[in-house]
């Protein structure tokens, strides 16, 4: 089995970025699910729906905020995915 570097740093900043969620402001964690979404686009939705059950509460709001952010923000980066991979610079 053969381990590549850059597989096992993108997986450290996915698990960076969970518990991110725990231990720092939640903008820290917006920005760093950002920036990891350019490489793993379902982050920032993974991370919006941890956030939500984690810090649920019944009082605060109705909608799932950190999730449709979430999902807004894989959204766009499927998109910006695609057009960076068809583009004619290699």
């Amino acid at each position: 089995m053969r381990f590549d570097p850059k597989t096992i740093s993108r997986g450290a900043l996915v698990v960076f970025t969970f518990v991110s969620t725990i231990f720092f402001p939640w903008l820290f964690t917006a920005i760093l699910a950002i920036v990891v979404s350019f490489t793993e686009p379902l982050v920032p939705l993974a991370v919006g729906i941890f956030v939500d059950v984690l810090y649920f509460s019944p009082q605060t709001s109705v909608w799932p905020v950190f999730t449709i952010g979430g999902a807004l923000c894989t959204v766009v980066m499927l998109f910006v995915r695609s057009r960076l991979r068809t583009s004619i610079i290699g």
